[in-house]
């Protein structure tokens, strides 16, 4: 029964269904929303100081910081993705010593 258990868990380790993450499709949309959001700060700003310079401002720190979190988000994803692969791997020899123990 052990050995069936033992399968599974290892059939869903590597397929990923143990360990949700966040698609690759969402990295994107922290630098849209950055801009817009950094931008219509910006632009109220403007409007409210009279000035003309504060959405151009606005627009390049939400790329700046979009792009920050974009490489924190990857940064996070690869960190990941290596823990799984060494639990993976010493998983793998766990099992291969626990057979030899058990032959």
């Amino acid at each position: 029964m052990s050995t069936a258990t033992d399968n599974v868990r290892s059939a869903m380790a590597e397929s990923g269904a143990t360990s949700p993450r966040p698609s690759h499709s969402s990295a994107p949309s922290y630098l849209i929303a950055g801009v817009f959001f950094y931008g219509a700060v910006g632009w109220l700003l403007d409007q409210w100081l009279g000035t003309s310079f504060l959405v151009a401002a606005g627009v390049l720190l939400g790329g700046g910081l979009g792009t920050y979190m974009i490489v924190a988000q990857l940064n996070r994803q690869a960190a990941a993705e290596q823990s799984h692969a060494s639990t993976k791997t010493s998983n793998k020899t766990s099992t291969m010593t626990s057979n030899e123990e058990s032959e």
